[in-house]
């Protein structure tokens, strides 16, 4: 570019200077088809020279691969004298374009070109013929001016001002430059920044056709988004030094330093002529990964909608690339960790190597100090599995998780990309047993309402693919002398925002003794049966299912009590306590019951309320159905109750510490 502006403006402006020999004031119209160099074209070219001024049109002009259509450069003052030509009150002009303010002068074969931007604000380009040197100075250039008489950037709306210098004389470049209040934006919104604040320096000398170089770059302040990467600049630099020709490049050292993460070496070489001809070695040691999550891995997942992470220890990375792709790439994490955001899970203490080579399959092994979900904490376990060129991966070996007083048993567990051209995600499967363990340490561990017993699952394949989660068969666990049976479970999005969760789930000879101590709700003895379908939760909230509790069949004890009375009856929104506590029943502590059913269709946010099946009395039902001696039936006097409002009382009536939904 420079060897095409040393040889254009001489070839221009000597055009005007021709014209010297000829006495003010005079009238001169010239008329040029073509120009053509091996530097430059110009195509239709008019000069008009009247008394002082002269008009210089370019149909179109063609450097250095730019080309520029209906340029005018007019001159207010000229003069013409002794060799020497000046330009004044001038002004460049582009198609729909703002003019720039010019001045030209030239005495002997130096030529200067002053930019005027604004006050004690421009950018001056000279060139001397006789040593061939160019020197160029911004002193506060609008980068916006410039940026309409460069296509490539106007499209990128770029802004800030531009100090520095650089002076180039054919062998030797050298350049010290500074933007303020740098910004851009892409049309697609994919990429922008703002007040930057950058310095680049840069130097470099040639040696037959080989050009041998060196350069640093800050970057002090300002924001930068290049999706999905979002970064502050803090103090960043970028050093680099090697050698460039026409044909290709050498790049023998730089380094990437990031204040408080670290520092990033890389070497390599490639062909200008395409991406494919690249190789390149990437190496960083003991980055810290919690201010590295902080600057890069945050922005990144909260752009795609994903939880948050948040990581701790070091990192070691190793990077390959040949021909232009990746062939290798080892990350060492050095008691590092990760953890989700609302404490749903995190690994604590992961130290070891995973390596990945795009030629063969590799062994890695990974030891693991801690994992835990919420409060519940595992013991140290480790994992070993085999990396392919597919980048996918899987377990060599089970891995045994302490748990507790059981074991979480991981039997099997494969992922990998998709290999869906539409669908780049994660997909994979895993297949996974707990051994019994106890209940009631488990429940308070998950904050739920303290349960005895024990509780065991065989899960022999889980399923993920397209961000959800699939269960094959059902979940079951033994809890209050029964079971319960998870059916069709999916879970949708589970790492994002807002994740879904869809299941049928039923219970069969649950103990009402066991389950209402649990919940310190009012006494009842018996068994019951329960399902709960078309289960709809979506961030954690019910948002739709069809749910029912029924007496289980056979012969047992059934009663209930006073107080479990005033809790049934308070969700279904009657007053039987109130005629309960003014009737000789008051003189009973329990009663005995022939049947109980309760049941609720959740649909936007109003529970449908239903009692035992066919005993409904208009819009009263049956919720237990008196038996023995004394008996009395429980009523429901609400067939329409707000979702919301029914959790309160439910909050109410039990007393408990017992999971909520929010």
């Amino acid at each position: 570019m420079q060897n095409a502006l040393k040889r254009f403006f001489p070839a221009v402006f000597a055009l005007l200077g021709g014209v010297g020999a000829f006495a003010l004031p005079l009238a001169l119209d010239l008329d040029i088809a073509r120009i053509q160099h091996p530097a430059f074209s110009i195509s239709g070219l008019k000069l008009n020279v009247r008394g002082e001024g002269a008009t210089l049109n370019i149909a179109k002009l063609d450097i250095a691969g730019q080309s520029w259509q209906q340029a005018r450069i007019e001159c207010g003052k000229l003069s013409l004298a002794s060799g020497a030509f000046y330009c004044g009150e001038g002004r460049i002009h582009l198609a729909n374009q703002t003019p720039l303010a010019l001045e030209i002068k030239q005495q002997k074969k130096q030529w200067t070109l002053r930019f005027a931007h604004a006050a004690n604000e421009y950018t001056q380009v000279v060139y001397d013929g006789d040593s061939e040197k160019l020197h160029v100075e911004f002193a506060g250039t609008s980068i916006k001016d410039w940026s309409a008489f460069l296509p490539q950037l106007a499209d990128w709306h770029p802004a800030g001002r531009l100090r520095g210098r650089a002076d180039y004389d054919g062998r030797r470049l050298f350049a010290t430059l500074t933007v303020q209040d740098g910004a851009y934006a892409s049309k697609d919104g994919n990429s922008a920044a703002e007040k930057m604040a950058v310095t680049f320096a840069v130097s470099g000398e040639e040696n037959r056709g080989r050009w041998k170089l060196q350069g640093r770059l800050d970057w002090l302040t300002g924001d930068w988004f290049h999706a999905p990467v979002f970064l502050i600049g803090v103090g960043q630099s970028l050093e680099f030094a090697g050698e460039a020709d026409a044909a290709g490049w050498v790049l023998s050292d730089m380094r990437l330093a990031f204040p408080q993460v670290g520092q990033i070496a890389a070497s390599g070489h490639g062909l200008w002529a395409g991406a494919d001809a690249m190789n390149l070695n990437l190496s960083a040691k003991a980055l810290a990964l919690q201010p590295f999550g902080e600057a890069i891995i945050a922005p990144i997942l909260a752009s795609q909608g994903t939880l948050r992470a948040d990581l701790s220890g070091e990192l070691n990375l190793d990077a390959e690339w040949k021909n232009g792709e990746l062939a290798a790439l080892v990350v060492a994490p050095e008691n590092a960790g990760f953890a989700l955001e609302g404490n749903r899970f995190a690994l604590e203490g992961m130290n070891g190597r995973l390596d990945w080579r795009n030629d063969r399959q590799t062994e890695n092994t990974l030891a693991i100090k801690k994992m835990a979900i919420g409060r519940l904490e595992s013991g140290a376990f480790n994992a070993a599995f085999a990396i392919w060129p597919t980048k996918s991966f899987a377990l060599t070996s089970p891995i045994s998780i302490p748990l507790l007083d059981g074991e979480l048993i991981l039997r099997h567990f494969a992922a990998g990309l998709s290999k869906d051209a539409e669908d780049r995600n994660w997909e994979g499967a895993l297949g996974l047993s707990v051994t019994p363990m106890a209940l009631e340490e488990l429940t308070e561990r998950l904050d739920l309402p303290i349960m005895a017993g024990a509780i065991s699952a065989d899960l022999p394949v889980i399923r993920y693919a397209r961000r959800e989660a699939s269960l094959d068969g059902a979940l079951v666990i033994r809890v209050f002398d029964g079971y319960l049976s998870c059916s069709d479970l999916r879970l949708i999005d589970p790492f994002g925002v807002r994740p879904r969760i869809q299941a049928d789930v039923e219970a069969r000879h649950i103990d009402l003794e066991q389950l209402t101590q649990t919940f310190s709700f009012g006494r009842i003895t018996g068994f019951v049966d329960a399902g709960l379908h078309g289960l709809e939760i979506a961030a954690w909230r019910p948002v739709a299912f069809n749910a029912s509790i029924v007496s289980s069949p056979g012969n047992y004890p059934r009663r209930i009590s006073q107080r479990a009375v005033d809790d049934i009856t308070s969700l279904g929104g009657g007053g039987a306590m109130a005629a309960l506590q003014s009737s000789v029943l008051r003189m009973f502590s329990d009663f005995g019951y022939r049947r109980i059913g309760l049941a609720c269709r959740l649909e936007n946010g109003v529970c449908h309320m239903q009692g035992i099946p066919g005993s409904d009395r208009g819009e009263q039902y049956v919720i237990v159905e008196g038996g023995g001696v004394p008996a009395l039936n429980i009523m429901g006097f609400n067939r329409r109750v707000n979702w919301d409002e029914l959790l309160v009382r439910l909050k109410a009536a039990t007393q408990s510490s017992g999971p909520t939904f929010q």
